[in-house]
C-alpha cells in the first residue's frame, strides 16, 4: 500500500478491517490542519479505490478539523452502526477563545457517514484536562479498545498537572465520560510539549501506547503502563518506532486489527509543498506487529505488501518503483542536488543516512539481525528500510532519485 489521494491533499490515516476489506480514512488537509476526511476501500491492504469526502467540517470550525478513529456500536449484531470520532477546534462566543471537541458519525456501510449531532458532543473536562488553546488545551482524536462494559478510549489531550493524554469510557460507543489521565514518566527525555495518541494495544496484560512525539526527534514512540490509565513509561527497546532527526519523514501511527493480526498504518511526507505549505502526504506500507522474547513492540515487514511486487526487473524503476533485496551491504542514491547513502549496522539492526557525508537520520532498533538481509522499497521519493525483515526507518528525499548503487547482487521487483 503506497496510497496517494489524487484529489486532495492529505495528512492523518486511520483504518478498519470488516468483512475482507480494508477500509483507509484520511484526513483532508488542502489548505488547513483538517476541512474533512476521505476514505479509501481495498480487498488486499495494498491495492486502494478511493471512494472519496465522506465529512466536511461545520461552519462553525475555527481551525482545523481533527483525525479519528472507527468502532463498532455495542448493540452491532442488532444495530449494525459503526461509528467514528472527529474533533473541530471552535471559538466560545462572548471571549472568543479556541477551544477542541470531540464529535462523532455513524454509518452503515463504513463508506457513507452521517453526522450524530451536537447533542452527542464530548467536551473537555475541566476537572482532569485544560480547556483553552491559549493555555496548550487540545481534545482531539479517539482511539477506542474494546472491554467488557463498552469502550475505553485514549486521545490527545492536555491533562493538567502532568504529561500525559486523555482518557474516557463509554458503554454505548457515543456518549463518552472522561476519566483521570494517564501519566507519562518519559524516563529522562526532554519531552513536555506537542504530545499526541496515537492507538493502544494491549498485550500480556501491559497497554503499549503509539505515542506521538513530533516536536522532537523520537517521531512516534512506544510507551506501556501496567493499566489502562496508570503512569506510562518508555519501552526500554525499540522506544522510538519513527525517527524524524532531519525531517519528519513520517508520523502518525495508528493500529488496525486484520482477523486477530494487528497492523500499523501511518503516511509520509513528501518534500514539496502546496500554495497553502501543506505537504504532499501518501498512505505508508502496513507494518506487522510483532512482540519479541522480552515483550519488545517491533514493526516487521508485512507478508500482504507482498502483493504490491510486480514483475522481477534487471534495473530500478525509479517512475513506478520497486523493491529492492539483498544481503550485508550499504546503498548509495543519486538525486539532482546530493548522494544518500544508507550504511546499515546488523548487530544493532541500526540505519545512519548520510546527505552528501553529513549524517541526517541515525537509527538505532536495538536487536540484532544475523542473516544481514536487506529490503528497500522505494517509489515517488519515498524510501523504507527494512533488516531481517524488522522495519528501520522513512525517509523521504528531496527530490527524485536518478541512479542507485548497489555492489552485492540483487534481486528487484517493480511495485504494481
Amino acid at each position: 500500500m503506497i496510497f496517494q489521494c489524487k484529489d486532495n491533499i492529505t495528512w492523518d490515516t486511520w483504518m478498519y478491517f470488516y468483512e475482507n476489506k480494508y477500509y483507509l480514512y484520511y484526513l483532508i488537509t488542502n489548505n488547513s490542519g483538517g476541512e474533512g476526511f476521505g476514505v479509501a476501500v481495498s480487498d488486499d491492504g495494498v491495492h486502494y479505490t478511493d471512494c472519496g469526502q465522506c465529512i466536511a467540517a461545520s461552519d462553525k470550525m475555527v481551525i482545523y478539523l481533527g483525525t479519528g478513529a472507527v468502532w463498532k456500536s455495542p448493540a452491532f449484531e442488532k444495530d449494525g452502526t459503526f461509528i467514528c470520532n472527529y474533533s473541530e477546534w471552535r471559538e466560545e462566543e462572548g471571549t472568543g477563545k479556541r477551544y477542541q471537541n470531540i464529535f462523532f458519525a455513524t454509518s452503515k456501510d463504513l463508506i457513507h457517514w452521517e453526522k450524530a449531532g451536537e447533542d452527542l458532543v464530548f467536551p473537555v473536562d475541566e476537572n482532569y484536562y485544560v480547556r483553552y488553546e491559549e493555555d496548550g488545551g487540545r481534545w482531539d482524536c479517539i482511539y477506542p479498545h474494546r472491554t467488557k462494559e463498552g469502550y475505553e478510549g485514549f486521545f490527545t489531550a492536555a491533562p493538567k498537572e502532568y504529561a500525559g493524554c486523555g482518557y474516557a469510557v463509554s458503554r454505548d460507543g457515543l456518549r463518552w465520560t472522561a476519566q483521570k489521565p494517564p501519566k507519562f514518566s518519559f524516563g529522562g527525555r526532554d519531552i513536555r510539549d506537542g504530545i499526541e495518541a496515537g492507538a493502544v494495544c494491549v498485550h500480556n496484560g501491559k497497554y503499549y501506547m503509539l505515542t506521538g512525539t513530533y516536536l522532537y526527534p523520537y517521531g512516534m514512540s512506544v510507551m506501556v503502563s501496567e493499566r489502562a490509565n496508570g503512569e506510562y513509561k518508555p519501552q526500554k527497546k525499540n522506544f522510538a518506532l519513527l525517527s524524524n532527526q532531519s525531517f519528519m519523514h513520517a508520523y502518525f501511527m495508528r493500529i488496525v486489527d486484520v482477523n486477530g493480526e494487528k497492523y500499523v498504518n501511518h503516511h509520509v511526507l513528501l518534500r514539496e509543498t502546496n500554495e497553502f505549505g501543506r505537504n504532499t502526504t501518501m498512505a505508508a506500507p502496513l507494518k506487522a506487529i510483532e512482540f519479541d522474547k522480552e515483550d519488545t513492540l517491533r514493526l516487521k515487514w508485512a507478508a500482504l505488501n507482498e502483493t504490491m511486487k510486480g514483475e522481477k526487473i534487471s534495473d530500478y524503476d525509479l517512475e513506478n518503483g520497486f523493491v529492492l533485496e539483498y544481503l550485508a551491504d550499504d546503498i548509495a542514491f543519486q538525486t539532482e542536488t546530493e548522494e544518500v547513502r544508507f550504511h546499515f549496522d546488523f548487530a544493532s539492526c541500526g540505519l545512519r543516512i548520510c546527505e552528501n557525508g553529513v549524517v541526517a537520520e541515525d537509527i538505532c532498533k536495538e536487536i540484532c539481525v544475523p542473516e544481514k538481509r536487506v529490503k528497500v522499497l522505494y517509489r515517488n521519493t519515498l524510501c523504507e528500510v527494512y533488516l531481517d525483515d524488522y522495519f528501520v526507518g522513512c525517509y523521504t528525499f528531496k527530490g527524485k532519485v536518478k541512479a542507485v548503487e548497489t555492489k552485492n547482487e540483487s534481486t528487484i521487483w517493480r511495485i504494481k
